[in-house]
């Protein structure tokens, strides 16, 4: 069975896809927009602060992973509801998990902010 529509599907860049999921994301999550303004301000205080290549390259990654990760857990979380509508105690459990992985991963990324930025600021601050 010929199907034009899935067709015309496969051709699709798959960049917009993930356009579409990241505009998703931004719209219906507002801990994705947390994320992203934190990320932005931890970049101004980065030019601020004129960390090295080796700082840049660690937050951008640490950056990247926690968005990514916030990014997957709204993924499951979304496919859940979906899948899922009413509650179950698995669902539930898989949500927390994914949620827990966001909260270890901006942790990380916390601690790692701290290392790089405390003690430039308390430099600037004493000096």
């Amino acid at each position: 069975m010929r199907s034009d529509y899935s067709e015309n599907k496969k051709n699709r860049v798959g960049l917009r896809y993930a356009i579409n999921g990241l505009k998703y994301a931004f719209k219906n999550e507002i801990n994705i927009r947390i994320h992203f303004l934190i990320a932005l301000l931890v970049l101004i205080a980065g030019f601020v602060l004129t960390i090295s290549v080796l700082e840049w390259v660690l937050l951008l990654l640490m950056i990247g992973f926690v968005i990514t990760a916030e990014l997957l857990n709204t993924a499951v979380e979304t496919m859940l509801d979906y899948l899922a509508p009413q509650w179950h105690p698995m669902a539930g459990s898989i949500k927390d998990l994914t949620a827990g992985a966001v909260l270890v991963t901006s942790i990380v990324a916390f601690i790692i902010g701290l290392i790089i930025f405390l003690p430039k600021i308390v430099e600037l601050v004493f000096n």
